[in-house]
């Protein structure tokens, strides 16, 4: 606060009216589906590639790497395609939700693909190509929860950062399971219906 200035009174959370949201409830899901998903990708693809695809160490390196570098890209595209939809179409529920909807189809579609194809640069491409598409969820729900939740967004970005964040932990267990039970193959088909 300025000097000789009181400090504004903070308002109190709506608690009750972000957790009564279906908004809030449904881009928490969402999150929670990204969470799980980028995880398999940040704990269980260097371990897929050795045991699955016979990569070595230094294979990994290089293959592991290349789906996280598309998702940087996928982040940046995200922001950038929800942007130019929303001054073509000055939609913002639209751009936000196309963006995402497209992004998550994109991953669902290329994870099938990428576990069944032989050639190894092949499937890193069809798995960058999932990775991608994940990331350009991620500005598009950060961005939601600015719209959802105004001067709160705060807090309904903790809502659904935290059901994120459950969605990855889930995953670092369950994973584990499906592999031994299934196999690699049932695992990612989890992450591409989610």
């Amino acid at each position: 606060a300025a000097l000789g200035t009181a400090p504004k009174a903070r308002q109190p959370i709506p608690w009750k009216l972000i957790l009564s949201s279906r908004q809030m409830w449904t881009v928490a899901a969402m999150y929670f589906c990204y969470g799980y998903c980028l995880n398999m990708f940040l704990v269980w693809y260097p371990k897929y590639l050795e045991s699955a695809r016979g990569y070595t160490l230094k294979e990994m390196g290089f293959f592991a790497s290349l789906p996280l570098a598309a998702g940087v890209i996928g982040d940046i595209c995200g922001g950038v395609f929800s942007d130019l939809i929303i001054h073509k179409t000055g939609r913002i529920k639209f751009a936000r939700q196309s963006v995402a909807i497209v992004g998550f189809l994109l991953a669902a579609i290329c994870i099938p693909l990428a576990i069944h194809e032989p050639d190894r640069y092949l499937s890193a491409a069809l798995f960058g190509g999932a990775v991608f598409g994940m990331e350009l969820v991620v500005g598009n729900a950060w961005a939601v929860t600015l719209d959802i939740g105004g001067s709160f967004a705060g807090s309904c970005s903790a809502v659904m950062n935290t059901f994120g964040n459950i969605g990855g932990a889930i995953i670092a267990t369950v994973t584990g399971f499906i592999v031994k039970a299934y196999g690699w193959d049932a695992a990612f088909y989890v992450v591409a219906a989610l």
